[in-house]
Order: structure tokens, then sequence, then C-alpha cells
């Protein structure tokens, strides 16, 4: 019965972040565009304050989910060390560039709007990507588990 509960639970966090990621991207896509001028355009129009009223919230959200979802891949046994750290070393590293592009295009450096726009789909192909290995291993050890016989 634990083991049943914990799997729900991941379950539930994995659909929540996915929900998130769903939502984030359509605002985004709403908000600001596709276009890079029409993003350049969005975040020239926000206030220092505006920036970080939408920078804070997400920092918190995208850090809880990242340190769930990867540590969740540290329990994944099939995968290499190596594969691990660059899951890991991408999405930290394609937060950091998604979430500051915004603040260099308020400065006038337009080119980041492209750079934002790279970022932000890279990401979430590479979330994507670690949801999908996690989903196939669970999927792999649970039936194994019962093609075994074993509970």
């Amino acid at each position: 019965m634990h083991h049943q509960l914990l799997r729900f639970l991941a379950l539930l966090f994995i659909a929540l972040v996915i929900l998130q990621s769903i939502l984030g991207g359509a605002l985004f896509i709403v908000l600001a565009g596709w276009n890079p001028d029409d993003i350049s355009h969005y975040y020239r129009e926000k206030s220092l304050h505006g920036l970080i009223e939408t920078l804070a919230p997400h920092t918190l959200f995208v850090s809880v989910a990242l340190m769930g979802s990867l540590h969740f891949l540290g329990f994944i046994s099939t995968i290499t060390e190596k594969k691990k750290q660059f899951f890991i070393h991408s999405l930290f590293g394609l937060f950091v560039i998604d979430q500051s592009a915004p603040l260099l295009i308020t400065l006038g450096i337009d080119f980041f709007s492209m750079v934002k726009l790279v970022a932000f789909i890279s990401f979430e192909c590479v979330l994507g990507w670690v949801w999908i290995v996690m989903f196939r291993e669970s999927l792999r050890d649970f039936l194994s588990h019962h093609s075994s016989g074993q509970r």
C-alpha cells in the first residue's frame, strides 16, 4: 500500500507540473506571442517592478518543479549519471537564460527576445524529455515486478 501511495503522489506531482507547463506556455503565447519583435515589445512595456512580480513566482515554482522532477530522476538506475547530469545542467541553465532574457530585453538588447524564445522552448522540451524518461522507466519497473509476480 505504501508503494502505491508514493506512486500516486508522484503521478499527482507530475500532473501538476505538466498542467502548469501547459498553462504557462499558453499564457506566454497569448501575452507575448511567438514573434521575437512581439516578445521584445511585450517586455519593453513592463516596468522593473512588473518583471520582478513575474520572475519571483516563476523562480519559486520552477525551482520546486525541477527539484521534484530531478529528485525522481535520481532514483532511476537504468540511465547513466552522465545523462542525469545533462538533464540537470540543461534544465537549470536554460531556466536561468529564460528568466534573465526579459531583463536584458528591457535594457534594449532585442537580440535576447530570440534567446528568450529558444530558451523557453528548449526548457519545455528538455523537461518533457525528463518526464518521458521517468514514465518509461517507471512503467518498465512496474511491468517487470508484476510480470514476475512480485509486489
